[in-house]
């Protein structure tokens, strides 16, 4: 396939976006960051987008879509407005792991790790190498157990002020469904799912179940 246009959607955070790339390049984005208004706002953007470039479905090879770590709630909304779309299609998905691809976006001569705030001190971590690669698994931790992991690195975080306050390297970024677009098309072939009906989001943090006492 010489080139590529795709859908692609980020809802793992407050951020909710989708962008559309043809021929392998940006041709319109819908995004802000809007706490909780995801499931509502999702189709609005899609349809803004769609007046905006004339997309239509059946232009399309495929929807990127973040797959987390992030926010369960989030990640639920992107995949399952995904599928809907790819369903009603018969389009494949192509899942992008959430901070991969916002280290994608970072230009650095150094490693430096990702960090997503989860809940409480629990923070979603992957540490990468200048040119990209992927140094460690995307894991949880709590913040006492991460401190000291990355004092010493540069750090490009999603809502961890609190705990990076006194951290002279920590950058405060933002997610974006362009991205999840761009790194979508980089691994196109690698990562396409043809048949997308099983995938999950990456959750990674385990779900707590309080009993009653």
């Amino acid at each position: 396939m010489d080139t590529v246009n795709i859908l692609a959607i980020e809802t793992a955070t407050e951020v909710c976006g989708i962008a559309y790339y043809e021929n392998d390049s940006i041709k319109g984005i819908e995004e802000k960051i809007i706490p909780r208004q995801h499931a509502a706002s999702l189709p609005l953007f899609y349809k803004a987008l769609q007046e905006k470039t004339g997309l239509l479905l059946n232009m399309l090879d495929g929807i990127a879509v973040s797959m987390g770590p992030g926010s369960f709630t989030g990640l639920r909304i992107g995949l399952s407005y995904a599928k809907g779309l790819a369903f009603s299609h018969d389009l494949p998905i192509i899942p992008v792991p959430t901070l991969q691809a916002i280290a994608s976006d970072v230009h650095l001569d150094d490693e430096f790790y990702v960090l997503v705030f989860s809940h409480r001190d629990m923070i979603y971590h992957q540490k990468f190498s200048a040119d990209l690669q992927q140094k460690s698994n995307a894991a949880v931790s709590k913040w006492s157990d991460l401190r000291p992991l990355i004092e010493n690195y540069a750090c490009f975080h999603v809502k961890c002020d609190t705990f990076l306050e006194d951290h002279d390297r920590a950058h405060k970024v933002h997610p974006s469904a362009k991205n999840i677009g761009s790194l979508a098309l980089t691994y196109y072939t690698d990562w396409v799912e043809e048949k997308p009906y099983a995938l999950v989001p990456n959750y990674i943090a385990p779900f707590e179940i309080k009993t009653p006492k």
